[in-house]
């Protein structure tokens, strides 16, 4: 039974929903767990853990939004189909790996599975802490997937997508959160800024869009894509200035949405709709980028945050 294989350790720091969750995850990547296999009821696996329920609600809730399992009404909570192309996977291979070698060598010294498991718990809740929690906020899952690995590769930091809307702040702790001046006050109101820093940061056009932009012909009728409301901004200033007035708002690829237009922008996030309407008509991805005085602006905050950290571990 689930239940039996799931170990709490009361004393690691680590919270107990996050235990659950991690345990599962195990199981149901390593295969313990196959697709279709139900999970017993939360009152159940609560009652049999000695936990609280909404503990565990807490648990299978995050799991559902990691994809790893999903709701069947009546027939309770199944491992979802998964495999190495979802995310995470990869990673927590090579974690594996590492982790099962020191298991090993932890087992030859003579230590028990619950001491090597009180002892890597401590030792990850107190690097966890230790490292810069970053986040960027988004209004479509898109552009916050997009901008937060264009930070992560800038920064060589773990910077998590969040969408306005679809997060508590009290369940994502962070120390720094991003996000385009565009949702600045919405985003500032949401965090304590006392133990969070907020940073607004500007995208523009990629420079090879405005140059394909301003050579059109003035006669052409453009129509244009959008995801969120400052990219819709951004978008009709471009074409404005390059003096094309007949501009179109699509909302669909169908060849009635397209009747009459000569050339269709795309945001540069949507590949899919480009492929959609690839030989159907001529197609502009509208690519953003971000604005290298951000990006100055962002790395010296972090580096500032992390000489911080590191003189509080000092003290």
């Amino acid at each position: 039974m689930v239940g039996n294989e799931i170990q709490l350790n009361r004393q690691s720091g680590m919270p107990i929903y996050h235990q659950i969750v991690t345990q599962l995850t195990f199981m149901i990547e390593s295969g313990d767990l196959e697709a279709g296999s139900i999970l017993p009821s939360a009152r159940l696996l609560a009652d049999n853990l000695r936990v609280n329920r909404n503990t565990v609600a807490r648990a299978y809730a995050e799991l559902r939004e990691l994809g790893l399992v999903e709701a069947r009404g009546r027939g309770g909570t199944a491992v979802a189909e998964t495999g190495p192309d979802e995310p995470g996977f990869p990673a927590r291979d090579r974690a594996r790996t590492i982790l099962g070698a020191a298991v090993a060598e932890c087992l030859d010294l003579g230590l028990t599975a619950a001491e090597i498991q009180m002892i890597a718990s401590t030792l990850a809740v107190r690097a966890e802490e230790n490292q810069l929690k970053i986040c960027f906020v988004e209004c479509n899952a898109d552009r916050a997937g997009y901008f937060a690995d264009e930070f992560e590769e800038r920064l060589g930091l773990r910077v998590k997508p969040l969408v306005l809307g679809e997060f508590e702040a009290l369940d994502e702790p962070a120390d720094l959160v991003l996000t385009t001046f565009f949702h600045l006050a919405a985003v500032r109101g949401l965090w304590d800024r006392q133990t969070t820093e907020v940073v607004g940061i500007v995208v523009a056009p990629h420079i090879r869009t405005l140059v394909r932009i301003a050579s059109l012909p003035r006669d052409r009728t453009v129509g244009i894509y959008y995801t969120t409301d400052d990219q819709a901004a951004s978008i009709r200033d471009s074409l404005v200035q390059s003096g094309i007035t007949n501009i179109r708002v699509l909302t669909g690829a169908a060849d009635t949405d397209l009747t009459g237009i000569d050339l269709a922008v795309v945001p540069s996030e949507m590949p899919d709709l480009a492929s959609r309407l690839e030989g159907r008509v001529e197609v502009i991805e509208f690519g953003n980028v971000l604005d290298d005085a951000s990006l100055r602006m962002v790395t010296e905050v972090v580096a500032d945050m992390q000489a911080a950290k590191q003189r509080a571990r000092t003290v």
